[in-house]
Order: C-alpha cells, then structure tokens, then sequence
C-alpha cells in the first residue's frame, strides 16, 4: 500500500455498515467507518496509530472487497495492477469498473440518498465521454436535491477518479 492511497468504502462495505450482515467482524467496524475517502493512507495510520492492528485491519478489508483504492476498480484491485482479456470484456459491458468506480464513489459521499445518482451511472455507456457528461448531470442532480458542498466533491473526485484511470476505453 502506497502512503498516499485514499481508500473509499464500497458497495459491500456500505451494506455491511447500514444492515450489519455479520459479514465484517465487529472489531474491524470502528476501522471501516474512519474510511472517508478523502484521507490519504499515511494520515489515517497518523491519526489512527494507538488503535490496535490499524493497518492489518485495513489489508483485511482490502483483501475481502469491503474497501478499495479511490480510482481503482475493484476487480483490477484485488487481481493486481495488470489488466487482462477478462478487464477488457468487463470494461465493454454496462456499469463496468469504472462506472463502478463512480457509483462507489456516490454511496460513499451521498448514502441512502445516492439511488438516483447511481440509476444514471449504471444507465450510463462505458466511454470516457459517456461518464464525463453523466459526472456533470449527476453533479447538478446532487446540488439542486441533495447538498451543493457534496456535489461538488462528487465532481472533483469523480473527474479525478475518470482522469487518473489508465484503462482505455473501449
């Protein structure tokens, strides 16, 4: 893990937290919800250092998909840094990684009030122009109905997130 990896929860991660499945021990439940997706990994081990076994907690939840890097999809995360013919097919199908990426990056910031941003994000094609616009739609969506300063988070780590993929676009 580099230092500066910001972590964001994910799909599971978010479920987890609203309806506790039991699927992350309660020990580790403190540890997920200090990921904010904003905090730089250096930081949190900073801030974080007296609470026990930080860092092996975080590699737990790496490693069992309830968090990920901030721009990595998950798959491409937890199979290495090399993509192969299986990312390429993903890529080519609707709400693939990347748009993945995004709707994680909505349940993050937004919560129980992300559901309209991510029907547009999973309606959305696969292209990096596709996402840009809906990025932009979702972002004046979330500052008329949700919240502005969350909305324009949403826009600047989403564009972020579409400017430091190095996947192309199929």
């Amino acid at each position: 893990m580099d230092s500066t990896t910001i972590f964001v929860k994910t799909s599971k991660a978010m479920s987890e937290l609203a309806h506790r499945t039991g699927a992350l021990p309660q020990k580790l439940r403190p540890v997920l919800i200090v990921i904010d997706g904003k905090t730089e990994l250096a930081e949190l081990l900073r801030h974080y250092s007296a609470m026990p076994d930080f860092k092996e907690h975080l590699t737990w939840m790496l490693q069992n998909g309830f968090i990920q890097p901030l721009g990595v999809p998950l798959a491409a995360g937890k199979a290495g840094a090399t993509i192969g013919v299986e990312m390429q097919q993903t890529l080519k199908s609707p709400a693939g990684p990347i748009s993945t990426a995004l709707i994680d990056l909505a349940h993050e910031l937004l919560g129980a009030q992300a559901d309209s941003v991510v029907k547009r994000l999973q309606d959305t094609e696969e292209t990096r122009e596709a996402l840009t616009h809906t990025l932009e739609r979702c972002h004046k969506l979330i500052r008329l109905s949700i919240d502005e300063s969350k909305a324009e988070q949403f826009l600047s780590l989403g564009t972020k997130l579409l400017a430091s993929t190095s996947l192309t676009f199929l």
